[in-house]
């Protein structure tokens, strides 16, 4: 028995196509701050823009990010250790950031195909929330949770 959409292989895969779609393939290009990660996968299942959620669907998503951040903390040590990811820590902004070794990934495993669900709903969501590689943990939590009435708690 698993819930999955906290199973480990469900968020590798997830993480592996976000920041393949977002072009985070190098340190140069690196997602900033992992932990926006856990607040995104339901959304790259589920329909990817925020604003196509009501408030209790959103609250939801809020509450189950924080569980997945301690889940997506192990699974960074993981991949890393697979060499599937780079990991670094900015200390300028005391977060992890993380890129895809692309080279490392089987290519069979970024099939467009495969995942054309998921990569529609990443497009979705680049759309609704504009530097989504870039972009602040607390900006990301306030335009989609925040300015759609979620009660947020220090991210």
């Amino acid at each position: 028995m698993f819930i999955q959409k906290e199973d480990y292989n469900f968020l590798a895969y997830n993480t592996i196509i976000l920041l393949d779609a977002l072009g985070c393939t190098s340190e140069d290009k690196k997602f900033k701050d992992f932990r926006k990660i856990a607040y995104l996968i339901d959304f790259i299942n589920d329909g990817g823009d925020p604003t196509k959620f009501d408030q209790v669907q959103l609250s939801k998503i809020y509450s189950r990010a924080q569980i997945k951040k301690k889940l997506l903390h192990h699974l960074l040590i993981i991949l890393k250790n697979k060499n599937f990811i780079g990991v670094s820590v900015n200390s300028t902004s005391h977060t992890i950031d993380l890129w895809l070794k692309k080279p490392e990934v089987p290519e069979s495993f970024l099939d467009k195909h495969i995942f054309s669900t998921e990569l529609s709903n990443i497009q979705s969501l680049k759309s609704a929330v504009h530097s989504l590689r870039i972009v602040t943990i607390k900006t990301l939590s306030d335009k989609i949770f925040a300015d759609n009435n979620v009660i947020t708690w220090e991210v």
